[in-house]
């Protein structure tokens, strides 16, 4: 029976770290703060265009004009503006793809952010104004 993580492995006498917390999480928790605080007239939605598909439904979604690189959050703000964020599993990076949108939104004024971390997404939709400031992580 193997170590489990974050205990000795009694062989190679090496801990045996966690590992990350799946994507999956910070999304959820991300997903109850705007359910449940955002600011008046703003309006979100969760974008899952990276999950594992099978190559039908793949291709399906690409001829209905899935783009790839798009992030997790589209926000929109009272103000007619269109604000960007996306998650990433611990120490993960933007795609290519990802990277591309990211400098896309900086040369045309759209709000972008990436991070792997729930209190800089919490603190990012605050400066943005989309939740309200009294909510803290």
């Amino acid at each position: 029976m193997p170590a489990r993580a974050g205990q000795p492995d009694l062989f190679t006498r090496r801990v045996r770290r966690a590992p990350p917390a799946p994507e999956f999480s910070i999304h959820v928790m991300v997903a109850d703060v705007l359910d449940r605080w955002a600011s008046p007239g703003w309006r979100f939605t969760h974008f899952p265009s990276g999950e594992l598909r099978n190559k039908i439904t793949a291709a399906r979604l690409k001829r209905m004009g899935l783009k790839p690189g798009w992030p997790d959050f589209i926000l929109l703000s009272p103000a007619a503006l269109a604000h960007f964020l996306e998650l990433k599993r611990r120490g993960r990076k933007l795609s290519d793809d990802q990277d591309d949108f990211a400098d896309w939104c900086a040369a045309h004024g759209y709000p972008f952010a990436m991070t792997d971390d729930f209190g800089v997404a919490l603190a990012t939709l605050k400066t943005w104004g989309a939740v309200r400031g009294s909510v803290h992580a």
